[in-house]
């Protein structure tokens, strides 16, 4: 055997290594990047199961063909249809966590976790909502097979799969692929599911691990150095010391290397964009993102790489024409076998403003930057991607190069050259501060190009990367505004609104769908109870009218109570009439505006509003506790809850509300219990918190308006309640005042943990639920839910409207 030189004993390869290098793929630089075809994979599996479900809910034809085709397997390969199952479904999914743990890869298994534990949750709430039936007819029954979907362990699986891919060696990568195509075929000839819900299961899977890779990236999509050296060879360009930039962004991938050979520069420095095959995906993703969510959908959409190559290498050379200072192109175009795309261009001395030393940024590098953009300006050339990272502070020639013009625009909008002046303002001011910033717009721009800026001048108008470097900064581009605004002597104007929708307005309307979804079921379930309806006592339906109307003078009591001076009562009440149509048209911020103003018309300021608005919120809340910790121990013994499972999937949404509320619930308070969290929220709240205390003592010191404050509120609870009462009456029907409260108290809780407007569809699915389940029968329930909502939610609106048109004519608001 042969020894060493020194004569020791030659050590043995490590096995740990051995395996790991087997099973694992390299490591790299553990960059991870977001790709644009796991955003286009994701949307394909929610598509795929979409159809499922549609297919298995109107036709099953498919299955049934399917089945008798396939199923009993022949005797003699059944015990290995079972080996295929069970070594594929369980046996890869243990071998997976395993090794993951085992190899301390700890990213691959928070992967698998996070795969796993969603595709449970979005499995176990298609199981609750559709049943066993799997969402098919009743009465519907497959050669034996259980129909329920999706099949639980095929989707814990496929998503553990998806999770654990991208980390594993190409030859395990391979196997594992044909393992899926086994064990899904082995799930339906052993009879353990249908192909549909076989299929379904896998796409839940599959969207459940690209969801996860697109939120804390894919160690695919960069390529390797080695493989870009290879790529600027076939383009004609030798380079060392090829590496991946830790600032990637979306769709590109982003190099830097030394140009090498005899005919270039000693040690220059190259700058290479790669575009691979997920860029057109990540391209088609922004841009649809961007239609959706903002007025402006971006730059040009380009549906090749080389389509996008050849625009970014015609809008730089264009920029440098208008008199912009750009890097020296070097190439653009398609290399290697699967064409990627690459823009090579040749940098100058320098660094990044976001990386660049404030004290070596002169004032004339600053205003040159400004220079250069009102040049392309008046070319109509926008930059789209303004940031600290595109931005090169040349130090040889002290001079702005502006680099990456990958989103730029020709014939570009107003809008996109003002967005352009803010993310100028918005880097130098994190590169130099915001007092140098805001002192070089102002003297270098006219007064109304400064104005489009700064009307610019917020977080979603900026890059993508600039807003990640703005991180942890807030006031600093409220500061930069003011400043910018006091210097060149002009008003700060008014921000434009950059997005189409907004992030409140889309679950807005993701919760209209719920809650409207809810409301159809429920006022077809009244279609069903016409009869019931129209046989109602109507001096009983007349009476519930009223006590509902009631409810307002209550609140206008309650609202009085909220402030230490006087308040005009009839005003009051119509404010309160009024929020009812603020409150639909655009929700709780409505209503507070509607608030502040008419306390400001009664010579209050708007922390007044702000604090009688917390006051009655917590007092409504005291006396809804104290209400029905009360009624509970009249009401535990007549609700049965099993009395109401024989209902349809309104029900179940309630419950599934409930359970997500639970999570919520249990996720926030392990949050608080971070020490740091904890304090955070304590410094957030003190403030208003003190300002709320000094306002509840001037109203504490007056017995009058205490009783107001707790009357009001006690006795709006109580109308509620009493208007569903008599509404029960008008159909024969009645429960005690407890039962009526405990029951309105769960449906509100449900429907105001939704997030539909003012719980609507789902506070009806609720009340039918506990009626039913306190022993009224389900047209009866129904048809008195109705009347009572009809009274209290659907019409109000329509006078509250005539009510705010009517105090903004008087002038109260």
């Amino acid at each position: 055997m042969a020894v060493p030189a020194d004569g020791g004993p030659r050590p043995r390869p490590s096995l740990r290594r051995t395996w790991r290098s087997i099973v694992f793929a390299p490591a790299g630089d553990e960059h991870r990047h977001r790709r644009g075809s796991d955003g286009v994979g994701l949307a394909c599996a929610v598509l795929a199961l979409v159809c499922c479900l549609l297919i298995i809910r109107y036709n099953s034809r498919i299955d049934r063909a399917v089945t008798q085709v396939i199923h009993p397997p022949p005797w003699s390969i059944t015990w290995l249809v079972t080996v295929v199952y069970e070594l594929g479904s369980l046996g890869v999914t243990i071998a997976l966590v395993a090794v993951a743990l085992i190899a301390r890869r700890w990213a691959v298994a928070r992967d698998i976790a996070l795969s796993a534990a969603g595709a449970a949750v979005v499995s176990g709430i298609l199981i609750v909502i559709l049943g066993t039936s799997g969402g098919r007819p009743a009465g519907v029954v497959i050669g034996g097979y259980a129909l329920t979907f999706p099949v639980l362990r095929i989707a814990l699986f496929m998503a553990v799969i998806t999770a654990a891919l991208p980390y594993l060696a190409r030859g395990v990568q391979r196997l594992i692929e044909i393992f899926i195509a086994l064990t899904a075929l082995a799930t339906v000839v052993g009879g353990h599911g249908l192909p549909l819900n076989v299929s379904g299961s896998l796409a839940i899977g599959w969207g459940a691990g690209l969801a996860v890779r697109l939120v804390f990236g894919s160690p695919l999509g960069l390529a390797s150095a080695d493989d870009v050296r290879r790529l600027l060879l076939e383009l004609g360009i030798t380079a060392d010391d090829v590496r991946s930039l830790t600032r990637q962004v979306w769709g590109v991938a982003k190099y830097q290397a030394t140009e090498a050979g005899r005919t270039a520069p000693h040690g220059q420095r190259l700058s290479i964009e790669l575009y691979g095959r997920d860029a057109a995906d990540a391209k088609l993703l922004t841009k649809a993102g961007r239609f959706v969510l903002y007025r402006d959908s971006g730059p040009t959409f380009t549906i090749t790489r080389l389509q996008q190559v050849e625009h970014q290498a015609y809008l730089t050379l264009r920029a440098g024409q208008a008199g912009a200072a750009v890097p020296e192109l070097l190439e653009a175009g398609t290399a290697g076998p699967a064409k990627d795309a690459l823009v090579i261009c040749r940098l100058p001395a320098g660094s990044p403003l976001a990386d660049a030393d404030a004290a070596d940024i002169s004032d004339d590098s600053l205003d040159g930057l400004y220079r250069q953009l009102l040049a392309l300006r008046r070319a109509r050339i926008a930059h789209g991607a303004i940031s600290g990272d595109t931005l090169l502070a040349d130090t040889a020639s002290k001079t702005m190069v502006l680099t990456e013009f990958r989103n730029a625009s020709s014939s570009a909008s107003p809008d996109q050259l003002d967005r352009d002046l803010a993310g100028a303002m918005a880097a130098t001011a994190l590169a130099v501060g915001t007092a140098r910033a805001a002192d070089t717009a102002a003297r270098c721009l006219p007064p109304d190009i400064l104005g489009g800026a700064l009307r610019q001048m917020q977080r979603p108008a900026l890059d993508p990367v600039l807003r990640r470097q703005l991180r942890g900064k807030k006031g600093v581009l409220r500061e930069l505004r003011e400043r910018a605004a006091r210097a060149a002597s002009i008003e700060v104007p008014q921000l434009v609104e950059p997005r189409r929708v907004s992030w409140p307005t889309l679950v807005m309307v993701i919760g209209t769908l719920i809650g409207g979804w809810a409301l159809i079921g429920v006022l077809l379930d009244v279609s069903k109870s016409f009869d019931t309806v129209i046989g109602a006592e109507w001096l009983w339906v007349v009476m519930a009218f009223v006590l509902a109307q009631l409810t307002y003078v209550a609140s206008a009591v309650e609202s009085i109570g909220s402030v230490a001076g006087p308040l005009p009562f009839l005003r009051v009440v119509g404010v309160e009439v009024a929020n009812m149509f603020s409150a639909l048209a655009g929700g709780t911020a409505a209503v507070f505006a509607t608030r502040v103003r008419f306390y400001q018309r009664q010579g209050y300021d708007a922390s007044v509003a702000l604090s009688s608005g917390a006051i009655m919120t917590t007092v409504s809340w005291i006396a809804v506790c104290l209400l029905f910790v009360i009624s509970l121990p009249f009401a535990w013994g007549s609700i049965h809850p099993d009395t109401g499972s024989h209902l349809s999937g309104d029900s179940k949404l309630v419950w599934i509300i409930l359970a997500v509320v639970a999570g919520v619930a249990l996720a926030a308070g392990l949050v608080l219990a971070v020490p740091r969290f904890r304090r955070l929220m304590a410094d957030k709240a003190r403030p208003k918190v003190r300002n709320i205390l000094a306002n509840f003592k001037a109203v504490a010191s007056s017995p009058s308006k205490l009783i107001f404050l707790g009357g009001g509120a006690v006795a709006r609870e109580l109308l509620v309640a009493m208007a569903l009462s008599v509404s029960l009456r008008a159909f024969g029907d009645h429960l005690r005042l407890p039962i009526l409260i405990v029951v309105i108290r769960l449906a509100a809780f449900v429907g105001g943990a939704s997030p539909s407007p003012g719980g609507m569809g789902v506070v009806e699915a609720g009340l039918i639920l506990g009626l039913t389940a306190a022993g009224v029968s389900e047209a009866d329930a129904t048809a008195a839910v109705f009347i009572q909502r009809l009274f209290t939610s659907y019409l109000p609106p329509i006078w509250g409207w005539l009510t705010l048109v009517w105090l903004r004519k008087r002038e109260y608001l």
